[in-house]
């Protein structure tokens, strides 16, 4: 058996993609354009990858990104895909990329690798239906399980619960300029960049609007919106048109008042009158919240973070 390891190149995103859906396809169904569109260079990220091959055929890939942005824990890179086929595991080679990733990382001084979420994320975490194998070797290559996120699934066939607006509260689409000085006041850092991306590929961004000042906001998308917000990733896997929504968020002195529940009731009830069969409202830890609004548990992931502390 010969392994080879080298470095990730674009070429390879239809073997990555083949490799991901053996594993996850029927649940995670990953497009090599996706992939392409997630996992290209970012500003203020350095972006690095590998590919293993076992006789010459891909048979595990791993992604990594390096941020060097003021709204990510300085020093943490996260691993943004790892696999590693079924037929190869057991040799070594889901290790060898490991390592890979350990060593470029702490070169360039970083003290710990997250597994999910990060710039160009696909998934929070690790997804639930990952294999126990897939556990047994983070925790046994010093991994620490952290946080459990869920993505949300909104059916917009059953009547939805009308949003009550105070007097003098409006929710409509809001204008690039002055809703993105409203993000860099009330939610500075990723979201700005968010939802910049979200205007650039014709989302509709709505504004929670009081007497004609912004207090909050609610990005919406609609079918094969390209490139796709994240709560569009896994669309394919469902039946019929979906729809996303997100990021959101209230303005701080203003939240507590059942504004954002009344701003997600109001968020659906227009994606619905796009025609839309769901919504997906991806990486939240808020599912009693949104479930007040209909949404339930889809699909579940759980973080994990690798020290790279040599002691």
């Amino acid at each position: 058996m010969t392994v080879t390891i080298a470095p990730y190149e674009d070429h390879a995103a239809p073997a990555v993609a083949t490799l991901w859906n053996e594993e996850f396809g029927s649940r995670y169904p990953l497009a090599a354009e996706l992939l392409l569109a997630r996992c290209g260079p970012m500003p203020g990220t350095t972006t690095l990858g590998w590919i293993a091959r076992r006789n010459g055929e891909v048979s595990g890939a791993l992604l990594l990104r390096l941020p060097a942005l003021p709204w990510f824990p300085l020093g943490v890179g996260f691993v943004t895909l790892f696999v590693v086929a079924r037929r190869a595991r057991r040799r070594g080679l889901g290790r060898a990329l490991l390592e890979r990733a350990v060593e470029e990382a702490r070169a360039r001084g970083y003290r710990a690798l997250v597994f999910g979420g990060g710039p160009g994320h696909l998934v929070p975490g690790v997804p639930a239906e990952a294999p126990l194998a897939t556990w047994r070797f983070l925790r046994q290559a010093g991994a620490v399980p952290r946080e459990v996120f869920h993505d949300l699934l909104v059916d917009l066939t059953i009547p939805l619960e009308p949003p009550q607006y105070p007097a003098g509260v409006e929710l409509a689409p809001a204008p690039r300029e002055p809703m993105l000085a409203f993000l860099a006041k009330e939610f500075p850092g990723e979201w700005e960049v968010d939802v910049a991306t979200a205007y650039d590929a014709g989302a509709t961004v709505y504004g929670l609007w009081r007497h004609g000042s912004l207090i909050g906001f609610a990005a919406t998308h609609r079918p094969g919106e390209w490139p796709p917000a994240p709560s569009l990733f896994w669309s394919t896997a469902l039946d019929g048109s979906v729809a996303g929504l997100g990021p959101l968020g209230i303005a701080a002195d203003e939240r507590g008042r059942g504004l954002g529940l009344a701003m997600v009731r109001g968020a659906l009830h227009e994606l619905a009158r796009t025609g839309a069969r769901w919504t997906i409202i991806d990486w939240t830890e808020l599912a009693p919240f949104y479930g007040r609004a209909g949404a339930h548990v889809w699909r579940t992931y759980q973080m994990a973070a690798l020290p790279l502390d040599r002691s």
